[in-house]
């Protein structure tokens, strides 16, 4: 079967369906809540409570209780790293045709189920009906594209010639063991697809979901089990990163970690975790992710492009624009324009239909916005820089001119803070970008095809666009745009939702049998 992006809401309007699209999912916002206010176990082979629990609250309100998780205690963990050592070669042995059938068939589980998935989103970390639906979409294209290319590869094993007369060798490529997966709280389709990647191939994984959507990944994992994958082969344990994280990462039984967040804390999971042997630690860490604008841009097309991709989803993406780099020639014109078409752009509860984006993940995220907002002179502040007054923990659109403040310019802040910057030519900003230590996405607006090509041949960067007015920097396409970091945005150099991404949760044996 060949790969196709889910897409829903763009399906569904090409249909004529646009209102039954609301209509499922306003139904479905009324539906989830009946998974409110109870406690969700650890699922290790079976359900385990622990005495210490976690209470997840909606950022809608910063009041209504989603559910109470497990704290998991250290001896949880070890025996989940056990079992899934124990259990990972009987999955492995099922083949890789078996293995991509459970992975289709959770795939279509998913689609069956996206509307509750994305109205679950909704209340667990803000996201509009359009980022929330957009989020549990790519989770299924993830599974999908996984399962076809482990089949369009066989399994990754190959017949590689006689090198004596006699013998036949072979190229197999094997699982490790045991996977770890540390996953964040922006998008539920990259706590699929990190989950994904290694247990399909093979391998155990035991997934620590974000603290800050616990129930969205619990009931992933619980419509995994549904799907055929063994409950020892899946495991979900709850709890904070530097507690059950740690225990996790540098036990001897876990052979690899996946891990999207912070350059901080991968730093951390990645030098903490070779202590007593080398493993495998694919960490994917941010980015300070820049869109340049030349002169020669289509100006309404390029202010479009920013604004979306600087504030969609408050800027809690690892791909947000949090930096314009503006052709000092028109830079005047362009903050004028962008601040009128950001100040249009409508914060409110994400449940609402009219909703461009909700609120911040937690009271975490609100405060440390307000730390910043008082480091900037008024002066410099083009647009918001306040907390709105309300229930919920929500904050304006924020547009900074010409802040020449590395805590500002070169820091991933992951809140809706754009700076702006004069730039002397194209030049000088792909210096610039180059000059950063991240290198995870950014973009340039610009209508002369040899500005996009220096860009494109210069630009360090992973994951870059050209005149994407959707959103410049922001929107990788499983299977079209593998989401790869360069430099200190990541340490494998391979992207999600690629032809490169499975092979890394593999070891290859060389097998030769005489005849």
């Amino acid at each position: 079967m060949p790969f196709d992006n889910e897409n829903t809401y763009i399906k569904m309007v090409e249909r004529n369906e646009e209102d039954l699209f609301h209509k499922k999912f306003e139904e479905d916002l009324e539906r989830v809540t009946k998974f409110f206010d109870r406690e969700y176990p650890n699922l290790v082979k079976e359900e385990v409570v622990e005495q210490e629990k976690l209470i997840h609250v909606s950022p809608l309100d910063g009041k209504t209780q989603i559910g109470k998780f497990q704290m998991s205690t250290k001896e949880t963990s070890q025996r989940a790293v056990k079992i899934a050592r124990e259990n990972y070669k009987e999955w492995y042995s099922r083949g890789y045709l078996a293995r991509a059938e459970i992975f289709l068939r959770a795939s279509e589980l998913l689609s069956q189920e996206k509307f509750e998935f994305s109205a679950l989103l909704s209340y667990e970390n803000g996201k509009n009906r359009y980022e929330a639906m957009g989020d549990v979409d790519e989770a299924i294209d993830f599974m999908r594209y996984y399962a076809l290319n482990l089949i369009e590869n066989q399994g990754f094993s190959r017949f590689t010639g006689t090198a004596y007369y006699g013998e036949d060798s072979k190229s197999i490529m094997k699982p490790y063991g045991v996977f770890l997966v540390v996953a964040p709280f922006n998008f539920f389709s990259i706590t699929v697809g990190m989950a994904s990647g290694p247990l399909i191939v093979g391998n155990s994984v035991i997934l620590k979901p974000s603290s800050d959507i616990p129930l969205s990944s619990y009931k992933f994992v619980e419509l995994m089990h549904r799907a055929g994958v063994p409950k020892t082969n899946l495991i979900y344990l709850s709890g904070s990163g530097g507690r059950v994280g740690r225990t996790l990462y540098t036990d001897d039984g876990v052979d690899g970690i996946v891990f999207t967040g912070s350059r901080d804390i991968g730093t951390k999971i990645f030098k903490e975790s070779q202590e007593k042997r080398p493993k495998v630690a694919v960490t994917e860490m941010g980015g300070k992710d820049t869109i340049i604008v030349t002169d020669k841009c289509d100006i309404d097309k390029a202010v479009e492009g920013v604004a979306k991709s600087a504030f969609g989803y408050n800027g809690q993406k690892c791909s947000a624009c949090s930096l314009a780099l503006i052709d000092e020639k028109l830079y005047d014109t362009f903050k004028k324009k962008l601040v009128d078409f950001s100040s249009k752009l409508v914060i409110d509860d994400p449940r609402k239909k009219g909703t461009f984006a909700g609120p911040v993940i937690n009271k975490e995220a609100y405060e440390k916005f307000q730390r910043i907002m008082e480091t900037i002179p008024k002066n410099k502040i083009l647009l918001g820089g306040k907390k709105i007054q309300r229930e919920g923990f929500y904050v304006e659109n924020t547009i900074l001119d010409n802040v020449e403040d590395p805590n500002i310019e070169r820091v991933e802040l992951f809140l809706p803070i754009l700076a702006l910057k004069p730039i002397k030519s194209l030049k000088d900003a792909v210096e610039f970008v180059n000059s950063m230590e991240y290198g995870l996405t950014g973009g340039i607006f610009s209508e002369d095809r040899k500005e996009i090509d220096y860009y494109f041949n210069n630009a360090d960067v992973g994951v870059i666009y050209a005149n994407r007015r959707r959103g410049g920097s922001t929107g990788a396409m499983v299977g079209s745009q593998p989401f790869v970091g360069w430099k200190m945005s990541g340490t494998s150099g391979k992207g999600t939702g690629s032809f490169y991404y499975l092979q890394q949760f593999l070891r290859e044996q060389a097998v030769t049998i005489v005849r």
